[in-house]
């Protein structure tokens, strides 16, 4: 997406412009990598960092198509108990760098053809069903990847610090990110051998392979973006739908302890949503100076002035005309002036320094103030667990949206947010449909274990689940829905989380249990 200079012009008066043009999912430039903004925006961020809607419509389609029960079959807790785990175990990791073994993995991949590589990538994602042959020759021609792939996942420095936090200025959301963007596909390769490792009952090289998978979609995680977050949760639901093609495997053993021995969160958003409600005065260092500075009339133009260059270069247009630049600081001083003194009067600040400085100085400081409080209202659901932050986080959003539609016409405040802030209430259901894939994986083996002891029946409600507990929805913190019935002469479990309602798919898990 990219904003013309005179529609950023405008967008002072009308900041549902550009959130608009935000809301229809449009293809990004990479220099918008680093900012999240225009991916989160959409209703697609917790799927992926760069899925435009169209592209998130067709991904549900498919999973809508695709939606059939796992068949799964009893089994009992392993002896011993933690026999087999999906995360490496503390004493196992050895020194080095993660960061160097992703490097390595990375050159090894793009060195191959890319035709091939893109062939491997369709039976990645299921689009075509490869053979064992071409399998097993395609996990064979990436050896020396997956052993980086592993070493990184074993490694003991697990640093990936871009430190964009010490960025100011557009340069924070013009950051490039294409070493978080290139994961994936490192993820996608996992994805085959797991394949190949699923159709051999490989099982221990199952798990291993997973174990690599959830590292790396925690290496990736890290940072301060919200999009190293969102493509680290797109790399665990990869390996998480891997994972439930083994457990839907014959023979294979029962995984409850195993999934538990993977942390949660894997990937916390919430650090990354509040830093970046907390970033504007960095991208807009005039909004972080026009509170205690003492500005003349024409250093206070001056500033007005970068800041509007500031915004440009933001949504892709560094080189304002001269003629757009003093309209937009005409409209500013003769639009909001008045709304901006008298709320920071109301906010404290006495009227006779208010009557010393420039109108302009005045309308940045009810921006920096008023950027400042909406930013902490919205980030501070973030602070709590998913079930209680919900709530609070809805009711947040509405008064965000609220504040845009009442403020447009009185607050360069309101036009910032309206530009530059995140969808959090998206942000926030990215993380918490991560943790009910994991919960609700462990109480599907709790069901398998409980099967084993039962002659291969289903327990009536997840009570009944006493030798490991049932998981929690996280949305609610209660049960999920648990529901038996008979399908086909074969008995079929249904657990529904409370959420997301608008993508079917990833709310409910259905399997069927062979005796």
């Amino acid at each position: 997406m990219i904003i013309r200079w005179t529609i950023l012009t405008f967008a002072l008066l009308s900041p549902w412009m550009p959130q608009h043009l935000h809301a229809q999912g449009q293809s990004q430039p990479a220099a918008a990598s680093g900012a999240g903004f225009a991916f989160v925006s959409a209703q697609d961020g917790g799927l992926g960092s760069t899925m435009t809607l169209s592209q998130l419509q067709q991904v549900q389609k498919k999973a809508d198509e695709a939606a059939s029960p796992l068949s799964v079959s009893p089994a009992a807790e392993p002896v011993p108990a933690l026999r087999y785990h999906l995360y490496p175990r503390q004493s196992e990791l050895r020194p080095g760098s993660a960061l160097l073994h992703y490097a390595r993995a990375q050159i090894l991949y793009q060195q191959m053809a890319k035709d091939v590589t893109t062939e491997w990538n369709t039976w990645a994602t299921e689009e075509v069903r490869p053979t064992d042959e071409q399998l097993a020759a395609v996990v064979g021609s990436l050896k020396h990847v997956y052993v980086e792939l592993h070493e990184l996942a074993m490694s003991e420095d697990f640093t990936w610090d871009h430190r964009i936090r010490d960025l100011r200025g557009p340069e924070v959301y013009a950051y490039l990110l294409p070493d978080v963007q290139e994961a994936r596909a490192m993820a996608l390769l996992l994805r085959i051998k797991i394949m190949h490792q699923i159709r051999q009952k490989d099982f221990e090289g199952v798990f291993s392979s997973v174990s690599d998978g959830f590292r790396l979609a925690e290496f990736v995680g890290q940072g301060e973006t919200l999009i190293q977050k969102l493509v680290g949760i797109a790399i665990a639901a990869i390996i998480r739908d891997a994972l439930e093609d083994a457990i839907s495997t014959p023979g294979c053993p029962n995984l409850y302890w195993a999934i538990a021995s993977v942390p949660q969160p894997l990937v916390n958003v919430g650090q990354s949503a509040v830093w970046e409600l907390d970033n504007i005065h960095r991208v807009l260092p005039a909004l972080a100076e026009a509170e205690s500075a003492e500005w003349s009339e024409a250093q206070a133009t001056q500033k007005w002035a970068s800041l509007v260059s500031d915004l440009g270069a933001l949504s892709g247009d560094a080189s304002p005309a001269g003629r757009d630049s003093q309209l937009a600081l005409a409209l500013a001083s003769v639009t909001f002036v008045d709304s901006a003194r008298q709320r920071l009067q109301v906010g404290g600040v006495e009227a006779d320094r208010l009557s010393k400085l420039p109108a302009l100085q005045v309308v940045l400081m009810d921006a920096a103030r008023e950027v400042r409080r909406v930013g902490d209202d919205l980030a501070k659901a973030h602070l709590l667990p998913a079930h209680l932050a919900k709530p609070l986080l809805e009711r947040e959003d509405a008064e965000f949206r609220q504040w845009l539609g009442d403020n447009r016409l009185s607050s360069v405040g309101a036009a910032i947010g309206g530009l530059l802030f995140p969808a959090v209430k998206q942000v926030m259901e990215a993380e918490t449909r991560m943790l009910v894939g994991h919960a609700r994986l462990m109480t599907l083996e709790a069901i398998r274990m409980y099967a084993s002891e039962h002659d291969g029946e289903l327990p009536n409600s997840l009570d009944q689940l006493t030798t490991v507990p049932a998981m929690s929805d996280p949305y609610t913190n209660q049960p999920f829905e648990y529901r038996v019935e008979d399908i086909d002469g074969r008995p079929t479990l249904t657990l529904t989380a409370a959420g997301p309602t608008n993508f079917r798919p990833l709310q409910v898990l259905r399997a069927t249990i062979a005796k």
